[in-house]
Formats: structure tokens, C-alpha cells, sequence
């Protein structure tokens, strides 16, 4: 049986591990990009270098050039989106490991005050029944005592 505190610590645990596997994806997608980006410096040195060799190539070059320029422009908002959709999940999962944090707090002071009643009530108690007898109800009733 899972008590509360266990099923908070599982919630807070997941929610932890969420925001640090986001962190890993952006860091995973930020790599990608780098590399996309120097193998687009590199492509562009190469199909210079391919030009005289492929006449296909150098007939059309500014034709290859463009085709080339649009890939990287196409593989470049890809990236974006995909950087934007780890950005996002990252301040997603803060946000709800923020909130479940609220949540625990909040959960652990009506707690803590309902502790703090039923001790009260307790203490109450105690001294109802540790008081005087002079401030005890007789068994006799006194109503209606002629």
C-alpha cells in the first residue's frame, strides 16, 4: 500500500527527471545543430570542389547552389522547431515541478494543522478530565430539584 508521502516523493521524482531529461535533449539537439551547421560549411566547400569534376554540377551551379542553400534553410527551421519544442517541454516541466512542489507544501501545512487540532483537542481533554470535582456535573441532574 503507497502511503501519500510516497505517491508526493514518486510525483516530485518524476517531475525531477523530466526537467533533467529535457535539459539532455536540448544539449542533444544544440550538438545536432553544430554538427548540421559545420557539415553546411563543409557541403558548401565540397560542391564548389565538385563542380569541375561533375558537369552536371558546374553547368548548373548556381542552380546546385540554391538547391543546397534551401536544404540548409529547410534543415535550419527544423532545428528551430525542434529547439523550440525543448524549450518548451523544459518550462513545462518546471513549471509542473514547481507546482507539485506548491502542492506538497500546501498538502504538508493542512497537515500540520490538523496535528496541531487534534492535539489541541486532546489537551482538552486531559484537562476536562483532570479538573476539580467542584467544576464537575454531579450525576444527580439539577433540574427540576424541588
Amino acid at each position: 500500500m503507497t502511503t501519500p508521502t510516497d505517491h508526493q516523493e514518486d510525483l516530485q521524482q518524476f517531475w525531477n527527471q523530466r526537467v533533467k531529461a529535457s535539459r539532455w535533449l536540448i544539449v542533444k539537439t544544440l550538438t545536432l545543430g553544430l554538427l548540421a551547421a559545420v557539415c553546411g560549411v563543409l557541403g558548401q566547400g565540397w560542391l564548389e570542389d565538385a563542380s569541375p569534376l561533375f558537369p552536371i554540377i558546374s553547368q548548373n551551379y548556381g542552380m546546385w547552389q540554391a538547391g543546397y542553400l534551401l536544404a540548409l534553410l529547410v534543415v535550419f527551421l527544423i532545428w528551430s522547431a525542434a529547439m523550440l519544442q525543448k524549450l518548451s517541454l523544459l518550462r513545462n516541466s518546471k513549471q509542473g515541478r514547481d507546482m507539485q512542489r506548491r502542492i506538497d507544501e500546501h498538502n504538508e501545512r493542512i497537515a500540520q494543522k490538523k496535528l496541531e487540532a487534534k492535539e489541541r483537542r486532546e489537551q482538552e481533554r486531559l484537562e476536562r478530565e483532570t479538573a476539580p470535582s467542584f467544576f464537575k456535573s454531579s450525576a444527580r441532574s439539577g433540574k427540576f430539584d424541588y
